[in-house]
């Protein structure tokens, strides 16, 4: 079984950036204490571009996955981000073993 990685890479709206980096950093401490199936799920703001965010979020299986996308802290950090993010570019993998 292979664990599925997803790539978040957000452009926000260069007045939102504290709130959404405020309200990420809390959404990712939800996930890490209420999905154990959940690996790895980092937060991360580019150098040379702060309004670039990049989430990294490893889950156990597409079992994970749609656990995590249904749950209602889930739902509600997208609602009350919505507003502050330009540009969404989700890409998902598969864990390279070897």
């Amino acid at each position: 079984m292979n664990a599925i990685v997803l790539h978040v890479e957000l452009t926000l709206h260069p007045e939102h950036r504290e709130a959404y980096l405020a309200r990420a950093l809390q959404h990712r401490d939800n996930v890490r204490k209420n999905e154990p199936a959940c690996q790895r799920f980092e937060v991360s703001v580019e150098e040379d571009n702060t309004n670039l965010i990049r989430l990294y979020e490893v889950y156990d299986d597409e079992a994970a996955v749609e656990h995590h996308m249904q749950t209602s802290y889930m739902n509600a950090y997208r609602k009350e981000t919505a507003p502050m993010i330009a540009n969404r570019k989700l890409t998902r993998a598969i864990m390279a073993h070897g």
